[in-house]
């Protein structure tokens, strides 16, 4: 039985990537750490909600033990913002940031690639502008996010041989929870910044993820898509 995976399905965009990609496997596994949200989105969509902060060892074994076999694709789109200065941040703050954002992705990829998958072999990545644009109160974010970017591009040729696509989709600003009580200030600067004047939504961010995870070319791996209104093609 053919399984998807989606990691962070509680986030704004994991939900709308959940949603994009609910009819795209015999069986969709639903990760977050908030139950009640998950649960709803489980049965919304048919799913498996398993409650988990893959910042745990607890966490990534319990994602790894209803995994099940034959996954068909992941999509990681788990994630914390942290928009302070750098000398504002405590040690906690800091660590529990890389231990969400990159550690503990890494250590659940390197759980689930121990897994059979199949077709269409797809391991798709959530990013961030915040990866490549120097932008002050996001310095730890920003690291965290080009981390995990630059893990996803060497993974796409490592894994390479064995089938296995890995991509990257990278957000720009989009209007969802995650941008918490900066949304206001967020949104003038988007309109005098981005080309596009406006918020991003994300539904245009699920929609791209399920292009590159189940309806793009075996051929297409290893590449960035941002979506961003153009932001980067100005900075």
């Amino acid at each position: 039985m053919s399984t998807g995976i989606v990691v962070g399905a509680t986030g704004g965009i994991g939900a709308a990537c959940a949603r994009a990609l609910a009819d795209s496997a015999e069986r969709i596994v639903l990760t977050g750490r908030r139950q009640d949200a998950l649960e709803q989105l489980a049965d919304e969509l048919r799913g498996e909600a398993v409650a988990a902060d893959i910042a745990t060892s607890e966490g990534r074994e319990a994602v790894a033990a209803a995994t099940g076999t034959g996954i068909s694709w992941l999509v990681l789109a788990s994630g914390i913002p942290l928009r302070r200065p750098l000398a504002e941040l405590d040690e906690e703050e800091i660590e529990t940031a890389f231990r969400t954002n990159l550690v503990g992705p890494t250590l659940l990829l390197r759980r689930l690639l121990a897994h059979p998958w199949e077709e269409p072999r797809a391991l798709t990545v959530i990013g961030s502008i915040s990866a490549s644009r120097s932008l002050p109160r996001r310095a730890v974010y920003g690291a965290t996010k080009a981390g995990i970017e630059h893990l996803a591009r060497s993974l796409a040729a490592e894994l390479a041989p064995s089938g296995i696509r890995v991509n990257i989709v990278a957000p720009g600003v989009i209007e969802t929870p995650f941008l918490g009580d900066g949304t206001a200030a967020l949104d003038d600067w988007v309109r005098a910044r981005v080309p596009a004047g406006r918020l991003g939504a994300a539904e245009e961010i699920a929609r791209v993820v399920r292009y590159v995870t189940v309806e793009a070319p075996s051929y297409l791996t290893g590449a960035r898509i941002v979506v961003d209104g153009g932001a980067e093609a100005v900075a």
